[in-house]
C-alpha cells in the first residue's frame, strides 16, 4: 500500500463530517494536497497533511480532469 497519497476535497469533507479525518494518516501515512483544495476545505488541515502548489501546470490539468 502506498505511503503517500494526493487527496482531493471530497476525502477531506467526507471524513471530517464523520469525525474520521485521521484515517487518511493511519492508512497512508503521508498525505499531499494542493493549495486550492486546502483553501476550499475552509478549515485548518492537520499537520500531517502537506500542502504543495503544483509545479507542473500540465500535470495539474491532467489530474483535474480525472
Amino acid at each position: 500500500m502506498p505511503k503517500t497519497i494526493i487527496s482531493d476535497i471530497s476525502c477531506f469533507i467526507i471524513l471530517s463530517n464523520i469525525g474520521e479525518l485521521d484515517l487518511l494518516q493511519k492508512i497512508y501515512g503521508r498525505v499531499l494536497t494542493t493549495i486550492e483544495v486546502a483553501d476550499e476545505f475552509g478549515e485548518p488541515l492537520p499537520d500531517w497533511v502537506e500542502i504543495k502548489g503544483a509545479a507542473d501546470k500540465y500535470t495539474k490539468q491532467i489530474l483535474e480532469l480525472q
